[in-house]
């Protein structure tokens, strides 16, 4: 029998809902999920940085999926795919049968959430988003990138939020029928109802799943110098770090792994954006955001609404 080999992507949007879809799927049993969740394989144009795993070749990666034998769908849910601009050429070449989910969301908060984000994992050192916003013209020469972070392209916020052109670009290598499109807001309004749909495009029987807590949303650390060790530790330590976590996962409960998170981390709403912020933003993001209505045939002009 031929090794497991993904067939099915939650390739992003980041902070759009990837977190709590990919844990509702990992729950059925029909489906594998490996650990690390986003092994970021074949985004092979940014640069790799996490320090639960380096996954430097296709056999790391298979790897990851060795255990899923028997299961109708193994899932990779690396959010940094629909960013990237070869992930998902290379995973087509990879697995032309293979199917995509994605989930998008209002690029302004999801900007503003993926920047929160950076800052939370110590990629960012600057914690007022308006700030780093301005600075996206001036890092994207090569200038005020902070220490701890591996990948610039990160932090070009209004790249990352791009859905229209990112999902544009998917199509060019993905036929409709294996992708799916998916949006925060409906996942908020009828968690069951897009659960179903997910299930259905997977081929998937209903588990009858009724438990859709949201995963992944707004944290903030409680210790700075701790977490940092933890997220984003000097790279002469990392693979220290990293190996102390594999040990971690592999002779421990997962209990164990979500009580050394509820002490390094909180959980609070994020201050809301100026009105100015988002007209700002509004008007950034305008033409990507009529792109993708053009592209998903969802009216979207409530996502420009600043007010």
């Amino acid at each position: 029998m031929a090794a497991p080999r993904p067939n099915t992507f939650l390739i992003g949007g980041p902070k759009c809902g990837t977190t709590s879809l990919a844990h509702y799927l990992s729950e059925h049993p029909d489906v594998f999920l490996g650990y690390p969740k986003e092994p970021s394989y074949w985004s092979s144009d940014l640069a790799q940085s996490g320090t639960v795993a380096l996954v430097r070749s296709l056999n790391d990666y298979l790897n990851i999926y060795s255990s899923a034998e028997g299961k109708k769908v193994v899932l990779d849910a690396s959010t940094r795919y629909l960013f990237s601009k070869v992930a998902v050429r290379r995973i087509v070449e990879f697995n032309p049968k293979a199917k995509f989910i994605v989930i998008l969301r209002n690029p302004i908060e999801a900007a503003y959430a993926y920047h929160m984000e950076k800052v939370f994992n110590h990629f960012e050192d600057e914690e007022d988003f308006e700030i780093a916003w301005k600075l996206q013209s001036r890092r994207l020469q090569g200038h005020s990138i902070p220490s701890g972070c591996d990948e610039p392209k990160e932090l070009q916020y209004q790249q990352v939020a791009s859905f229209g052109s990112q999902l544009a670009s998917v199509l060019e290598h993905v036929k409709r029928d294996d992708l799916l499109v998916l949006f925060t807001e409906d996942m908020a309004s009828d968690a069951r109802g897009t659960y179903l749909k997910v299930l259905d495009f997977l081929d998937l029987e209903d588990d009858g799943r009724t438990d859709f807590k949201i995963k992944g949303g707004a944290h903030f650390n409680r210790f700075q110098a701790l977490s940092r060790l933890y997220q984003n530790p000097p790279k002469v330590i990392r693979p220290v770090i990293r190996s102390l976590k594999q040990l971690i996962r592999r002779n421990f409960p997962l209990s164990w792994e979500y009580m050394i998170k509820k002490v390094l981390v909180t959980r609070k709403a994020r201050k809301p954006l100026s009105e100015e912020m988002r007209r700002d933003l509004a008007s950034g993001f305008c033409e990507d955001v009529k792109l993708l209505e053009k592209v998903t045939g969802k009216d979207l002009r409530h996502w420009l609404d600043a007010s």
